[in-house]
């Protein structure tokens, strides 16, 4: 099989795309875990707000994956506020349900990357990531991301059951 015919197309986000993305993420979130939010808390309205301050007014990009013109997965950078963390954006990724293991995460985040290590004061690109999402670990582990903390049980997905969250980073920066 050519996987070069499958990969998707990267662009950025554009408004009309949110409620795509707001809907593919509330699935996620449908699975306890796989997001930090719930569905519920995953508004149409904040995702185009995202869209417009990542891409318009310049606060880091907002990405989608696209093949055969439907968006199968979004990324963003999203620089932190403060002036003496400015060289920091965090980084979120999500690869919609069933596009899953074809290279999606891998096209975003290497656009994403590009982006970072092309923009002058972006030094660091950091992550928050679930402990059993082995295969997004994986993937952040092969471009270099390194695990710079955990917090032991920051999610509570059921009673007396709880995920970490592991730190990750990858030093863009001269």
């Amino acid at each position: 099989e050519c996987m070069a015919l499958d990969a998707p197309s990267i662009r950025q986000a554009r408004q009309e795309d949110a409620l795509v993305i707001a809907a593919a993420e509330r699935a996620i979130a449908s699975v306890p875990g796989r997001l930090a939010s719930r569905p519920g808390e995953i508004d149409d309205d904040a995702v185009r707000r995202m869209i417009l301050d990542l891409n318009e007014h310049g606060r880091g990009i907002y990405l989608v994956a696209e093949h055969v013109g439907t968006v199968i997965g979004h990324a963003l950078l999203e620089a932190l506020a403060l002036t003496t963390t400015a060289h920091v954006v965090r980084l979120t990724i999500a690869v919609h349900e069933g596009h899953q293991g074809r290279g999606v995460g891998r096209a975003l985040m290497s656009e994403l990357l590009r982006w970072a290590r092309s923009t002058p004061h972006i030094e660091k690109v950091e992550l928050q990531v679930r402990s059993p999402n082995h295969r997004a670990i994986a993937l952040y582990r092969s471009l270099g991301f390194v695990e710079e903390g955990r917090k032991t049980r920051r999610l509570k997905i059921g009673p007396n059951e709880y995920l970490d969250d592991i730190y990750m980073a990858l030093w863009v920066g001269q």
